[in-house]
């Protein structure tokens, strides 16, 4: 990946991707092409939409553009730029049996692909052969991601493949909004430290629903923050190891607990573990 500018994007672009509820307030009369499955006809509000830009008036131009600026570095465009040689009603059909995704019982989950935040991580969890069925019918991706946009050239890619996901990789996406949480408390100075941080957080998440058997998000995510902060032997500390075991049978009761500790109190965790 590496950075654009937003122009730079739009010039080597033919569409625009994006997910439906992201851009609800957006015109209405922008000509915008559904990307669903028959069996999802009534969910269409959730599902990704594509755009070609050569079907646009100037003034819609104009209107886009404006609506993909990114003011500032937290900020994240609410859609998505590439480039590929079919048109919208093809390049949707192309899309579409990504919508879903399988999940190793077979059953299926909807899959927001089109949601930048969530295409970014698609990119650590999903397979190659995965994500190159995702791309087949297009060229670069624009992703926009802190504040800037990225290209993306899907080169040397594997043979597509569209199959079930294994256990960890269901759980890293599961795992996703949890880890967008954390991760909005951190620094990241690009995409490589954003997918280590990304990994790593979703690793603690797994420790804290597995190994302590924590089901509340918030529960989760303290303990995965908590992880990153001051590594794992933290957790065998007496009075932390209390509020795990509480937190089974009363959840929320570790991120209540560890939430009005005090830095002395952190201080005394850490320097006996």
């Amino acid at each position: 990946m590496h950075k654009q500018t937003l122009q730079e994007a739009w010039d080597a672009s033919t569409h625009v991707l994006a997910d439906s509820l992201l851009v609800k307030d957006w015109p209405k009369d922008l000509p915008w092409h559904a990307v669903t499955q028959q069996q999802l006809k009534n969910e269409t509000h959730l599902l990704p939409v594509v755009l070609q830009l050569d079907e646009l008036d100037g003034e819609q131009r104009k209107q886009m553009q404006t609506l993909l600026v990114m003011k500032n570095q937290e900020a994240v465009a609410p859609a998505m730029l590439l480039s590929s040689d079919y048109g919208a009603d093809a390049l949707a059909r192309q899309l579409a049996p990504h919508v879903m995704a399988m999940l190793p019982d077979e059953s299926r989950v909807l899959l927001r692909f089109a949601d930048p935040q969530v295409f970014m991580h698609l990119l650590w969890i999903l397979p190659l052969e995965e994500l190159a069925s995702i791309c087949e019918a297009t060229g670069q991706w624009s992703v926009p991601f802190m504040g800037e946009w990225h290209e993306m050239q899907f080169n040397r890619r594997p043979e597509a493949s569209w199959t079930a996901l294994d256990e960890q990789r269901s759980v890293a996406l599961f795992n996703a909004p949890l880890i967008n949480r954390i991760l909005a408390a951190r620094s990241h100075d690009g995409p490589d430290a954003y997918w280590r941080d990304a990994k790593d957080a979703n690793e603690w998440l797994r420790v804290a629903q597995s190994r302590f058997e924590l089901v509340n998000a918030d529960d989760c995510v303290a303990f995965a923050q908590h992880a990153l902060r001051f590594g794992g032997k933290f957790a065998a500390h007496q009075t932390i190891a209390s509020y795990l075991t509480e937190a089974r049978s009363q959840p929320g009761a570790y991120a209540s607990r560890t939430g009005v500790m005090s830095t002395r109190d952190w201080n005394s965790v850490v320097a006996i573990s």
